[in-house]
């Protein structure tokens, strides 16, 4: 099982010094190939990442020499159920960061932690921040933003919109989104449109929340605490949790939105087991637009956010930033479609 352990500990463990370990995770020469593989073997164990040791291309010239650029890539995990089980979409992102970051000659330096060795990450990248950073935001904690703001390079968020911070941010347009959801609902006559809520507070899910609310307002439906359901952001957990509401009795709209496709397949799934028709008896809409969803039955309506749009666009931003020092904070918000398959369909028809 793995355990907490600090860069230091990591190197008394192999019985090597603290700045070798260093040397390592910052892909340096100074270490000989056998303890390198150690050393690489221990951080991976204890769910450190290394960059990937690839040739050399590309970078910004100075005379006649190369200066190559070193872009510090942080990799946040919480729970991991965003991160690691929301299918393909957080991976998508990462691939058209790597391969954008070839495109313009960066060196990448992928560095992923948790809660548990948090603060140790967060003293390396005060003292060795390379050139730029861009920080994965899907699970980051809103308390954690500060600390970005302090730093001397470049920063780009990709996948958190951090709402009142100077910070570089690359998201999905979240309240555009959900809206563009609630406006296919309305088109179909939906007038009672529930709101599976996730239970996780993150960037993302707040604006999504907030352009349910929006919409709700502006399309003049009923507003009320009852149509908003607070579930797990997993499948596993969003069908447990519908499960027990419909044991106990609980009076679902006939539309349903979900904060992103996971949920909505796991409300789906327990509502067929407990004997519901979908879409005759519930129409319900995703957001991301996961794989998974075109092979559900019924097949999951979503919105479909382009992932590999917001990895390149943070690297994009972060060139930029690069060779334009001090200019102003921006945050680029990219658009959803919606993917219309047979999960929905017009209010009263069954």
């Amino acid at each position: 099982m793995r355990k907490e352990h600090k860069l230091k500990d990591i190197a008394a463990e192999l019985g090597v010094s603290p700045a070798a370990v260093s040397i390592v995770i910052n892909h340096r020469k100074g270490v000989s190939t056998e303890t390198r593989a150690r050393i690489s073997a221990a951080l991976e164990q204890y769910g450190y990442s290394i960059e990937k040791k690839e040739e050399v291309f590309g970078g910004f010239r100075d005379g006649a020499s190369a200066v190559r650029k070193s872009i510090r890539f942080l990799k946040y995990k919480n729970s991991a159920i965003l991160v690691e089980e929301n299918g393909n979409f957080v991976s998508s992102i990462i691939d058209s960061l790597e391969e954008e970051c070839r495109k313009l000659g960066y060196r990448l330096v992928i560095t992923s932690f948790g809660p548990e060795n948090k603060e140790e990450i967060y003293r390396m990248v005060s003292s060795e921040p390379l050139d730029g950073i861009v920080v994965l935001g899907t699970e980051l904690e809103a308390h954690d933003l500060p600390f970005f703001e302090k730093l001397s390079v470049p920063i780009i968020l990709v996948d958190t919109p951090a709402p009142g911070y100077s910070l570089n941010c690359v998201t999905m347009n979240n309240e555009e989104i959900v809206e563009k959801a609630m406006d296919y609902f309305f088109s179909l006559g939906h007038r009672d449109i529930g709101y599976l809520h996730s239970s996780m507070n993150t960037g993302n899910f707040s604006a999504r929340f907030q352009g349910y609310q929006n919409a709700v307002s502006r399309l003049g439906l009923p507003q009320t605490e009852e149509r908003i359901y607070s579930l797990t952001p997993s499948m596993a957990g969003a069908y447990q949790e519908m499960s027990r509401l419909l044991d106990q009795g609980a009076d679902l709209p006939a539309a349903l939105l979900a904060d992103n496709d996971m949920i909505a397949l796991g409300c789906s799934r327990a509502l067929k087991d407990k004997g519901r028709r979908l879409p005759q008896d519930y129409s319900i809409v995703g957001i991301d637009d996961i794989s998974f969803s075109a092979i559900c039955a019924p097949p999951l309506t979503s919105v479909r956010v382009p992932c590999k749009e917001l990895g390149a666009q943070a690297v994009q931003l972060l060139h930029y930033k690069l060779k334009n020092p001090g200019t102003a904070p921006a945050k680029i918000l990219v658009s959803g479609e919606l993917i219309i398959r047979g999960s929905v369909i017009p209010a009263g028809e069954s």
